[in-house]
Parts: C-alpha cells; sequence; structure tokens
C-alpha cells in the first residue's frame, strides 16, 4: 500500500486554533483527513500574549488530530494575522539582454532576482513576493513580457512584510510541542485560495475574512492579489458589547449566533429570550431587537472599516464579483446584509470549497474552516510534512496495556511469597505449650526448647509441596511472637531449677 504525503495546517487565531491534515489525490485535489478546533487563550488580536495557554490549547488539537488519524506529527505549516501585517509596493528595472530578439525568460529571471535582493526593515520579515505587472518601455503593462520588444523591463512588487516578533513567538509554540514550523503564510493571501473561484479572481473580488480578533481584506483583480490589510477588530469587539447588557461571558457566543441578528430593522420588535444567571433571581429577559442594536453598531464600524480599506487600494471600481465573506463571525445573521447596506456592492458568505474534494467539503462546511484549509492549500504545493504514520496495531495498544500490568501484579503475589517461605512457615509448628504447661520438670523444658529446631529444617519442604496452605502463612508473625515469649518463659523456669540441682 502505497504511503500518503500528509500535510499539517495550524491556524491559530483569537478565539481558536484549528488543526487540519491533507493528502492529495491522485487527481490532484487535496483531501482533508481530519480537522479539529479549540478554544484558545492568550492571544490578542492575533499576536501570542502567553505562549504557556497557545502552547496548551494547540496541543489539545495536535493530540486529538494524532490520535484520530494514528500519526506522530513533527512538522507543520502556520498562518499569522493581525495588524503587524503589511504591504508595500516596490518598483524596479532591468535592460534586455538582446533588444532585438525581444524580452526573454532571463530577462524576468534577473528582474525576480533584483527584487529578492530587496532587504526589509531590520525588525520585519518578507513573508511574500507578488509580481503586480510587467512594462515593457514604460508602455502598457502586460500580464507576460516574454517576446515583447524593448529595452527595458519594469515590474511592480507587492511585498508582504510581517514583524518578526509575532513570528518567532508562534515558533516557539510549536517548538514547545516538538513541532518544527515549515512555513508560515499570511492568512490574507491564503484564505482566498479556498474560498474564491476563478472567474471571481479574474474580474475582481474583494475577500473579507471576520475573525474573532482580526478582519483580513485581500483585493483580487485579474487573477493578482493587488492589496491586504488586517483591521484589528473582529467578534471579540461585538461580544465585549453584549456583555455590557449583562450577559455571562459563556454565554455571549451561543446567544449571538443564535438570536443575534448584524440588522436591528430585521429582528422581531416584540420578541423576548430569557438568559440564565448564576441563580434564577439572577435571569432576565432580553429584547431580540435591543441585541440586535448592539450588535449592528459594532458591526457596521467593522464594515465601514473594510470599505476604507477596498478604496485605499485603488480597485474599488474595478471588483465586479463585490465581496466575499468569510471567517467564523461570517455566521452571524444578516451580516452579508449589513455589508452590502454598508459597501454598496454585492456580498456572498463563501465556505472553504475550492481544491478540496467533496466528501472534504463536508468535513469543513463552516467558514470558520476557510483558513486552515487554504493554508493547507498553500503548504501542500509548498512540500508535504514530516508526518510518522503509526501501524494499525500501534494505534489500539493503548487499550489492553492495562491488563498486562493487572495480571503482572496479581502474579506477583503468589510467586514471591515462595521465595520467601522459610521465614513465614517457620513458626507453623506451635509445641510451645507444653513447656508451660508442666513448668515444674527441667525435663519438660529442655525438651521442649528442641522441639522448634526440629521441625524447622523440615517444615519449609512441607509447604513447597502443599502450597494450598498458603493462607496460614500469615498468621506465622504472631506465633513467631509467642514462641519467643515462650522460649523466654522457659528459660526463666528452667533457670532456678539447674541452680537448684
Amino acid at each position: 500500500m502505497e504511503r500518503k504525503s500528509y500535510t499539517v495546517a495550524v491556524d491559530l487565531g483569537t478565539s481558536n486554533v484549528v488543526v487540519t491534515v491533507g493528502s492529495r489525490n491522485a487527481e490532484g485535489a487535496l483531501d482533508v483527513e481530519c480537522v479539529v478546533s479549540k478554544p484558545v487563550e492568550g492571544v490578542r488580536a492575533g499576536k501570542i500574549e502567553n505562549i504557556e495557554l497557545v502552547s496548551n490549547a494547540i496541543r489539545e488539537a495536535v493530540s486529538e488530530v494524532e490520535a484520530r488519524l494514528g500519526l506522530r506529527i513533527s512538522e507543520a505549516y502556520a498562518g499569522l494575522s493581525g495588524d503587524f501585517v503589511r504591504c508595500a509596493r516596490h518598483t524596479d528595472h532591468v535592460f534586455v539582454l538582446d533588444p532585438q530578439n525581444g524580452v526573454c525568460q532571463r530577462d524576468v529571471e534577473a528582474l525576480f532576482d533584483r527584487m529578492r535582493n530587496v532587504q526589509a526593515p531590520d525588525d520585519e520579515t518578507i513573508m511574500e513576493r507578488v509580481p503586480q505587472n510587467y512594462v515593457v518601455d514604460d508602455n502598457q503593462e502586460v500580464k507576460n513580457p516574454v517576446g515583447s520588444f524593448g529595452r527595458k523591463l519594469s515590474s511592480t512588487f507587492n511585498f508582504i512584510l510581517c514583524l518578526k516578533t509575532p513570528m518567532q513567538r508562534l515558533d516557539m509554540a510549536l517548538k514547545r510541542l516538538g513541532i518544527r514550523m515549515a512555513g508560515v503564510f499570511s492568512n490574507a493571501l491564503v484564505t482566498p485560495e479556498a474560498v474564491l473561484t476563478p472567474e471571481e479572481k479574474e474580474e475582481g473580488v474583494a475577500v473579507v475574512d471576520v475573525g474573532g480578533g482580526v478582519t483580513d481584506v485581500t483585493v483580487y483583480y485579474h487573477n493578482v492579489v493587488r492589496y491586504i490589510a488586517c483591521i484589528p477588530m473582529g467578534a471579540t469587539a461585538i461580544n465585549r458589547d453584549i456583555r455590557t447588557m449583562g450577559v455571562p461571558e459563556r454565554l455571549v457566543e451561543s446567544l449571538k449566533l443564535r438570536y443575534g441578528s448584524a440588522v436591528a430593522e430585521l429582528a422581531p420588535e416584540d420578541k423576548l429570550v430569557r438568559v440564565n444567571g448564576r441563580t434564577a433571581r439572577d435571569a432576565k429577559d432580553i429584547l431580540l431587537r435591543n441585541l440586535a442594536t448592539v450588535i449592528e453598531a459594532r458591526a457596521t464600524d467593522i464594515a465601514e472599516f473594510v470599505a476604507q480599506e477596498i478604496k485605499d487600494s485603488g480597485y474599488a471600481d474595478r471588483l465586479a464579483c463585490g465581496i466575499v465573506l468569510t471567517g467564523g463571525s461570517a455566521r452571524l445573521k444578516d451580516l452579508d446584509e449589513l455589508f452590502r447596506r454598508v459597501t454598496r456592492m454585492d456580498v456572498r458568505v463563501a465556505l472553504p470549497e475550492a481544491g478540496i474534494t467533496a466528501e472534504s467539503k463536508e468535513h469543513v462546511a463552516d467558514p470558520a474552516f476557510s483558513t486552515a484549509v487554504g493554508i493547507l492549500l498553500k503548504g501542500s504545493q509548498t512540500g508535504a510534512c514530516a508526518v510518522v504514520e503509526m501501524p494499525a496495531s500501534h494505534r489500539t495498544a493503548p487499550q489492553p496495556q492495562p491488563q498486562p500490568a493487572a495480571s503482572s501484579e496479581a502474579a506477583a503475589p503468589r510467586t514471591e511469597p515462595s521465595a520467601r517461605q522459610p521465614l513465614r512457615t517457620m513458626p507453623r509448628p506451635q509445641p510451645a505449650p507444653h513447656p508451660y504447661h508442666a513448668p515444674q520438670s527441667a525435663s519438660h523444658s529442655v525438651a521442649a526448647e528442641p522441639a522448634p529446631a526440629e521441625t524447622e529444617p523440615q517444615q519449609p519442604r512441607h509447604d513447597e509441596e502443599e502450597p494450598q496452605q498458603e493462607p496460614r502463612r500469615r498468621r506465622g508473625g504472631l506465633g513467631s511472637l509467642l514462641q519467643g515469649a515462650l522460649k523466654k518463659i522457659n528459660e526463666s523456669f528452667g533457670g532456678p531449677e539447674d541452680e537448684d540441682i
């Protein structure tokens, strides 16, 4: 049987961590083998604040994946998102080697080499270099410059930059689990790969990933990433506002997703929902219209920030396919309608369906898994992860393990006493009462003393032949003490008689 090449993705968000494992099938589609989501603490707006809490959450998710698939994960791809990720443009040019024969592939590679030599600031690192366009002799831009005539080839690249500290902390969190970070991607770049169609990428679209603490915006046009932005605001801001209504923190998320709405006028005017408190007296009724009003206020802020980022990209008038909403907060009722009203663009909510098999679509039918699937798709193109596939016998071994241990412990008491048998069975014969009943005669006291000596060498052999009498040995300790006391009494009686004689 041919072994699979697995790809592992770790999507660390502000409120949840998602670990996914996938492999490419014969047709080249990605088969998502397993997906596990666990709540996480210690992350604020995409940045790790408490590495211990984060490591524990990742460990819990990874352990569950390993138990399900029978794998040992030692390498994984990860994603980052936050206001510490930014986009910067840089333009450069090279002179064509042979202008008479036009631009060749060597000229394009020389231009890429110049872009690779561009250095990031000291506190940042370059995550990705995305070519935007090619221009020959300052004329109109072209998609593929090879074959064009001219003397100068220039291009503009988008550099995706990230602060080093958040990346180093994520690497440390994975190393604590014995996992090497095979690569790290910007979530704004990988999420569109899981939710967009080729037509949307070509015609122009803005992908808005609304997460717990960060909202990512990615602008596509002519199949090229033109702009990315990370807004440090997400669902946690909405949850904080709901908390001001006296709702316990543990009930905020379920109340928002089950009864909330992002558009207040679409919520029922006279419908109430009872929120339980710590006691029956603490329970309170909340009007759904009031709940929607609180949600709409903060969701409108997020939508306005998104609209401003799309405008700053310079492609607001070219996005024929409008906005694609995804992320865990995209499950909020009427959020797409709110974005339509604020941005005046077409909006749809997308699930991770691009590039994966039909069976996998059922496993990840949740917009919260879009980024994790995007990391899988990007990672599988880069290379497989170091994963050890355990045999089936090893997967089931933990269940019967306690039985052999118990049987060995049960056998130990039966074998160990046989080795110590002479010590425990020596006092079993009790001829000592004879000298106690006739203390006046010295012959009785003298005859009583050798009695244990005569039986000592025979008793161990007798016990070895009759192991069924073993339960009586437990009384040997008391008999030994009694025999010693009687022996001293016999000696005390025998002493005066010897002196009289």
